[in-house]
């Protein structure tokens, strides 16, 4: 019921007027020390405006058209998921997330390293203790931070997972948990398989930072670490996850658009593409939008260029459109699906994650 009520909500904004220029392609980074770090450069060769930058020029955007991202360190004297949920939930447009809505489409927040910091599985009781740094508050906490981004699909938002915390600064139980919740926020949660939160909502983004710099047991890579006793990420993880953080997080917001209804006269051009959920376990749904009636070929190809699957292909009615995609033959990595319709092609990115 909860699919049927999602892509008949896609159906009837893709028939509003669009949103016009109202991109979602600008937005905010809320961040301490360790975002800070990613930001760059960071004593790399990198840094994310300089990523930006890179992703306008190979995706041809230009003029208003080009995405962009300002980064602030966040006021409140922590960032533990508690100060996130009650930001969330403060109904203040000046202590709580109204401050940030109106001027930013895109919205970014994570916390820092101290939150891998974490003492245990817990139970329905940790939740008068909000502080406790459990597995049961964390999925709390992100429970009720999610249900406050659904109710604003004027906005986008991206949630990070933990900052991992190097070998001298945790232990393999604290890493054991944290590997724990974040495996659940991204396979469970972003996945629509939480019974809880149900349904994923198309408008947040869950970016993996936790997996991106760990190895097996949790904990961070020592080659990742500004030094022993030091969890802030050094040189080497701002040159992986800058250019992973600009990628992800903009390729997620530009598919939005498609569901959120911004009249494809006003995109990259004359056709546009979205998939959803973007990473994927196999299975998602492609959405489209035909400016006329004409055929549509939708196919998936590797990193090589060799096409893999043929997703779509047939005549379809202008407007706009949904198709449930399962990948059985397909093993996890990076793949590209290309959408061409008469003479417009677009290609995008799709990440598998079995």
């Amino acid at each position: 019921m909860e699919k049927k009520i999602f892509l008949a909500l896609f159906f009837m904004t893709t028939t509003l007027v669009g949103h016009g220029q109202n991109y979602f392609r600008s937005g905010i980074f809320l961040h301490h020390s360790t975002g800070a770090c990613i930001w760059g450069p960071n004593g790399s060769n990198t840094s994310v405006p300089q990523e930006m930058d890179e992703y306008n020029v190979l995706h041809g955007l230009i003029g208003s058209q080009t995405v962009t991202m300002n980064e602030e360190w966040w006021s409140p004297g922590d960032n533990e998921w508690a100060t996130q949920h009650a930001f969330f939930e403060d109904p203040s447009p000046v202590t709580g997330i109204g401050y940030y809505l109106p001027d930013n489409k895109i919205i970014v927040i994570k916390t820092c390293f101290p939150a891998s910091s974490m003492s245990g599985a817990g139970g329905p009781a940790d939740t008068l203790s909000p502080y406790l740094k459990t597995v049961y508050n964390y999925k709390w906490h992100w429970r009720h931070i999610i249900h406050v981004m659904r109710d604003h699909p004027e906005n986008f938002f991206v949630i990070w997972t933990n900052a991992p915390l190097e070998p001298y600064s945790t232990n393999l139980t604290e890493a054991a948990l944290s590997k724990w919740f974040c495996t659940w926020a991204k396979d469970t949660l972003a996945q629509g398989l939480d019974p809880q939160t149900g349904v994923f909502p198309a408008n947040v983004y869950v970016f993996d930072f936790f997996h991106k710099l760990t190895g097996p047991n949790g904990m961070m890579r020592s080659y990742y670490a500004a030094g022993p006793g030091d969890s802030h990420p050094n040189a080497a993880a701002t040159q992986l996850v800058a250019p992973q953080f600009v990628g992800e997080i903009f390729d997620a917001s530009i598919d939005y658009e498609v569901i959120y209804g911004i009249d494809p006269s006003f995109a990259m051009t004359d056709c546009s593409l979205g998939l959803f959920p973007n990473p994927s376990s196999g299975y998602f749904t492609v959405y489209f939008i035909s400016e006329s009636a004409q055929k549509v070929k939708i196919n998936l190809f590797d990193q090589s260029g060799k096409m893999m699957k043929e997703l779509v292909d047939g005549y379809f009615s202008k407007g706009g459109h949904a198709i449930p995609v399962s990948l059985n033959s397909v093993t996890q990595g990076n793949y590209y699906v290309r959408f061409k319709q008469g003479n417009s092609i677009k290609t995008t990115h799709l990440l598998v994650k079995l």
